[in-house]
């Protein structure tokens, strides 16, 4: 009869020890499913993109096509003083140094005529809007410098930088390229001390 109740509680204690086996594998499995997705590359700009309205693309061509504008009419400081940067996620209006090297720049080669070759929408800071200039007369099909505007939209407002030419997402080189399954950007945010 000890025997038998020996076996009975060895029994017992096994079920136990398979019953709580069995529950901690459901919980962990439970929580392998649960946990949150995280949002890639491509998520974020079919997200961005399906976001975006002929408002924001209007606004984006408005706005470089005024700065560009601005250039051609010798307003150099108007239309730089409108461009910001990313810094660290956070967006800053330019520096003093940035500002010169672009003066200098639009000093010594003046935009005389200039083109819209191309745009294209990615995720909220990475963006091309591409255009062709001259600064020595009509431009023509042979001649002319490429600048690229990298609109960042930051709440509904967009606002203006500029790219390299290293940066322009459409014009790299497929290696170079973000991988699709790549980690989302983080938001970027406005540096409160300079848009109040």
């Amino acid at each position: 009869m000890a025997r038998l109740s020996e076996a009975r509680h060895f029994y017992l204690n096994k079920m136990k020890f398979r019953l709580f086996f069995l529950a901690f594998i459901a919980l962990f499995v439970a929580s392998c499913n649960n946990s949150p997705k995280v949002m890639t590359y491509q998520d974020a700009e079919r997200e961005f993109i399906a976001s975006l309205t002929e408002n924001d693309t209007l606004s984006v061509l408005s706005a470089t096509g005024s700065f560009m504008e601005s250039l051609k009419a010798g307003q150099i400081d108007d239309a730089i003083l409108r461009l910001t940067m990313v810094e660290n996620d956070v967006l800053y209006m330019l520096g003093d140094e940035s500002l010169n090297e672009l003066r200098n720049r639009f000093t010594n080669f003046p935009v005389q005529d200039y083109q819209l070759i191309r745009y294209s929408f990615s995720t909220q800071g990475i963006n091309d809007v591409v255009y062709r200039y001259s600064f020595d007369g009509p431009l023509t099909k042979a001649a002319g410098m490429k600048l690229v505007f990298n609109p960042i939209k930051v709440g509904d407002s967009w606002y203006l930088s500029l790219k390299d030419g290293y940066q322009s997402s459409k014009d790299q080189s497929a290696d170079k390229q973000t991988h699709p399954q790549a980690p989302a950007p983080y938001p970027i945010k406005l540096n409160s001390k300079q848009f109040n």
